[in-house]
């Protein structure tokens, strides 16, 4: 059945969620081999279903909790996707529920659940109006990760955190020189621009041009950290998508970028084309490259379970669990161990490592720094940037972000970093 214009959007927006669950792959994972329905959309189009998915992805909770006010059976999963994509468009999108409706009763009968259509146009009329989607309780973490957080940081900052997890990220941008004319947004004290209501990324001034990149605040700290690098050689770990990369190039740095992935290196070098910046890029293992000479210094952006990146990623509680997060802490570990040994030859001796991560969890961050001093000749250097506020800076020197930081404005993504300088 040929999808309305208004309809493919949500329905490619459907397909995005199905593939992300049965696949358990986050959604950039999904973008580099999408289904067909997605790659059929004009690029706004493609825009507004990932928006939408997204959406979908973090108002699965609240609208769970609304929609057990109408249904006395559960129907299938593939119609209650339909149902919260539905009620978020409504109530957190602002969609005109008309619309919504009309397409959502199409879409249960594309699921194969054409004896649910009625059902499902009652129940979304039932509650387009005089709903209070704010009403729910905010949903909670998987406990795994709840019983983490509360660990290191208590109950109140746990919850603030869930909190912040029911908004969209602000669309954060990293200037590759003079602010774009006609570019509308607010400089953030550590030098980012955010946007609030971006709509297209391709379609803001300076897209074409190669001005600016996409990049969260907290994301754009790490490259800063290393300061003035100006003809020096930097190795950037785990380049892709190439933010830090693109950051550490404009610098003036002789970047190397690293990556195991060959299509999210493809990703990295389309970056590079069209901010027309320059970096030699390599796709290895990082365990087992090895380089012509050491570097001065080097970027560590270490996989990691991605848990301060949940507003923009709200994917990742569905299909990440305790036993992915155990397998990352022990790639962490090893490749600290890389970077930090002298004689695996990709430091320079008293050379400098910027290790981050995009993750809430300590085991991931400050731990693994705590067990690499033990095993390594280094010493913390404590990071020193402007616009960082006192509450960010950790008591050794390094420096944690968090989801509810700078409420009034939007937030930021949470985030690990350290900066080391090899040697006593």
């Amino acid at each position: 059945m040929a999808e309305s214009s208004s309809n493919a959007p949500r329905a490619a927006a459907l397909d995005l969620i199905a593939a992300i669950l049965a696949e358990r792959r986050g959604m950039a994972e999904v973008l580099t081999r999408p289904p067909d329905s997605f790659r059929a959309l004009v690029p706004g189009d493609r825009a507004r279903a990932q928006r939408l998915a997204l959406a979908a992805l973090r108002g699965a909770g609240r609208a769970d909790f609304h929609l057990r006010r109408a249904l006395r059976k559960q129907p299938s999963e593939a119609v209650m996707w339909v149902l919260r994509l539905a009620l978020t468009e409504m109530h957190v999108l602002g969609a005109p529920a008309h619309g919504v409706i009309r397409d959502a009763v199409d879409l249960t009968r594309r699921t194969g659940a054409a004896h649910l259509a009625g059902l499902a146009n009652a129940v979304l009329r039932e509650l387009s109006e005089g709903l209070d989607w704010a009403a729910a309780p905010v949903p909670r973490l998987p406990d795994w990760l709840r019983g983490a957080l509360q660990n290191a940081y208590g109950a109140k900052v746990t919850a603030a955190i869930e909190a912040a997890h029911q908004h969209a990220a602000p669309l954060d941008l990293t200037l590759k020189g003079a602010r774009p004319e006609g570019l509308a947004g607010d400089m953030l004290a550590t030098g980012s621009l955010r946007l609030q209501a971006a709509g297209q990324i391709s379609a803001l001034p300076g897209y074409t041009e190669g001005a600016w990149w996409v990049q969260d605040a907290a994301a754009a700290l790490p490259a800063r950290v290393l300061g003035d690098m100006k003809g020096a050689r930097v190795l950037d770990l785990c380049a892709a998508p190439g933010g830090k990369t693109m950051q550490l190039a404009a610098m003036g740095a002789l970047v190397t970028a690293l990556d195991l992935s060959e299509a999210r290196m493809a990703r990295l070098h389309e970056n590079l084309a069209r901010t027309g910046l320059v970096a030699e890029t390599v796709v290895a293992d990082a365990l087992d490259w090895r380089p012509e000479q050491p570097f001065d210094a080097i970027l560590l952006d270490a996989p990691c379970s991605a848990t301060g990146t949940l507003r923009r990623h709200p994917e990742l509680p569905l299909i990440r669990g305790k036993a992915e997060v155990k397998a990352l802490q022990a790639l962490q570990h090893a490749l600290l161990d890389r970077v930090l040994d002298p004689g695996k030859g990709l430091l320079m001796p008293g050379g400098r490592v910027v290790y981050c991560t995009c993750s809430l969890l300590p085991s991931e961050g400050e731990a693994q720094i705590a067990s690499a001093l033990t095993r390594h000749s280094a010493r913390i250097l404590p990071v020193d940037l402007p616009g960082v506020p006192p509450e960010w800076r950790l008591g050794d020197g390094s420096l944690r972000t968090r989801p509810d930081y700078w409420p009034e404005i939007g937030g930021l993504d949470g985030f690990y970093i350290a900066h080391l300088h090899q040697g006593a």
